[in-house]
């Protein structure tokens, strides 16, 4: 059927997506989080701590957390899922450098730095939540049609925990 209506404003991205081309990073690690519902496109992921190491093992991530951040879940068209979300103990992308679209969970106006919530990753305009460190909010203002869409930059500041006995 030949649709025969059009829209008068424009839409923007799906979360998870990256928004414009330039200078990008991203890394694959396992999805291994408490709540498999949180591991949605969009949003804030850490690395699991206690993690095995050597050869033959993998990164494992979690949505939210509080270990050090890993990146934002991208690329929700590459997965073929028959859910909302991305399942435990599959390989996902996380970008930890670019931009990308996220769905807010308060609103925010570009410029506002970001934050997310530990216990489920939910990206927030602000720094209520654990701190995303250099990143924040760098287009699309909120419209009636899409009110926490937003695009946010990441520019790959990776702030390390203080070694123990320091």
């Amino acid at each position: 059927m030949i649709p025969n209506t059009a829209r008068t404003y424009l839409l923007s991205g799906i979360p998870g997506n990256i928004s414009h081309d330039g200078p990008t990073r991203a890394l694959s690690a396992v999805i291994d989080s408490a709540t498999e519902s949180n591991n949605v496109f969009g949003r804030a992921f850490t690395y699991v701590a206690g993690q095995p190491s050597g050869r033959g093992t993998f990164e494992q991530v979690q949505a939210g957390g509080a270990g050090v951040f890993a990146g934002i879940l991208i690329n929700p068209k590459a997965y073929a899922i028959d859910t909302d979300y991305a399942r435990n103990a599959t390989v996902g992308e996380f970008l930890n450098m670019g931009e990308v679209y996220v769905q807010l969970g308060n609103d925010g106006n570009i410029g506002d730095p970001v934050s997310f919530d530990p216990a489920t990753g939910v990206i927030s305009a602000g720094e209520t939540g654990t701190v995303i460190p250099g990143a924040h909010i760098a287009r699309h203002e909120p419209s009636a049609e899409t009110p926490r869409l937003a695009v946010i930059a990441l520019n790959g500041l990776v702030v390390l925990p203080t070694p123990a006995g320091a």
